[in-house]
């Protein structure tokens, strides 16, 4: 089988493997598709994995075809997703079922090998079966899929709320979508032209996070936001969400920060005197009684949203390097790069 293996920062390889056998719990997975996000252009040009080589990628959805001893053989044949996390299980977060949080976790794509494969074993718990009607490439999109429900969720989106998403990126589409979907009336805040018109296209409102402040006043006839989900991780655009709440106002934080955060002491102050609620959020809930991959799961049965308009280009596994250059361009708007697997283009 052929895989993508990161050497060492910088030198990512096209290899021949042996296709790996599942063991006890778990499934040999045909990878067909797996996306190719900005965390895995920063592991695999600037911080590295967890070691080397590894085959990155986490984001990614196959067939079940084969299973390991205790796996019932009535799961040969189906597509599923998988949640990347191996989580310990042992330590007090697991116990709750918020594995999200494990003390001693693994990493489908950093700390374990990933998606950048045909095949991968996969135990079984980490499956998340998908509807036969939903492509492969759709289902890859699981995972930043469910990244962007639980930040929702944390926003405790209620039918009418006034909501700014800041980042016009895959997620925070899918997370414009998902407030939508909540009875939400969101705008979605970017900069470059290209991204907000796709993002126009898809039928969401967009404003200039240039001037969102303003824009946002201008709106909502200085009343403000009811919630502000900040998707980028930059200083200005978490005091921006500040400046846009209305009083009682909620702030979701999910984009990962460029660098350290300083607020001036006025927009601090606001967060005091209009007594604004600051949620953070990571990735997302996997557990029998709260699941955002099964909320997931539904919404793409559902077919009530363009998930595969995300996917800006498909690659195979042997055109890796054009599909690292077109990652690491940043002059054109992407929302979501890809592998295929078997030329499914």
């Amino acid at each position: 089988m052929k895989v993508l293996d990161l050497m060492k920062v910088g030198e990512l390889v096209l290899e021949e493997r042996e296709i790996p056998v599942p063991g006890e719990g778990e499934v040999l997975l045909k990878v067909r598709a797996c996306g190719i996000c900005s965390s895995d252009e920063a592991r695999i040009f600037t911080t590295g994995t967890y070691h080397f080589p590894t085959v990155p990628g986490h984001e990614f959805a196959g067939e079940v075809v084969k299973v390991g001893a205790g796996v019932s053989e009535d799961l040969i044949g189906k597509r599923a997703s998988v949640f990347p996390l191996l989580p310990c299980k042992k330590c007090s977060s697991c116990q709750k079922e918020d594995y999200a949080t494990c003390s001693d976790y693994k990493y489908f794509g950093s700390r374990n090998d990933g998606g950048f494969s045909e095949f991968l074993a996969v135990p079984v718990w980490n499956l998340n079966f998908v509807d036969d009607s939903v492509a492969f490439e759709v289902a890859a999109l699981s995972e930043p899929a469910a990244v962007a429900h639980h930040a929702v969720k944390a926003a405790e989106v209620k039918p009418g709320d006034k909501a700014v998403v800041v980042g016009t990126g895959a997620i925070g589409i899918m997370m414009a979508y998902f407030v939508k979907k909540a009875g939400g009336d969101v705008y979605i805040a970017g900069r470059r032209k290209e991204s907000m018109e796709f993002a126009q296209s898809l039928g969401f409102k967009t404003i200039d996070v240039s001037n969102m402040v303003d824009e946002v006043n201008r709106i909502t006839g200085g009343e403000r936001m009811d919630i502000a989900i900040e998707g980028v991780g930059s200083n200005q655009s978490f005091a921006d969400c500040i400046m846009s709440l209305k009083p009682g106002g909620t702030l979701v934080a999910v984009g990962n920060p460029h660098g350290d955060f300083e607020l001036p002491k006025d927009i601090y102050w606001k967060v005091l005197r209009w007594q604004l609620k600051i949620r953070g959020t990571w990735n997302s809930a996997y557990g029998s009684k709260d699941n955002d991959w099964k909320a997931v799961a539904e919404a793409m049965k559902d077919h009530d949203f363009p998930f595969e308009k995300l996917i800006t280009k498909k690659y195979t596994l042997d055109q890796s390097a054009e599909a690292m250059d077109r990652l690491r361009d940043k002059s054109e708007h992407k929302a979501r790069l890809m592998f295929v697997m078997d030329g499914e283009m």
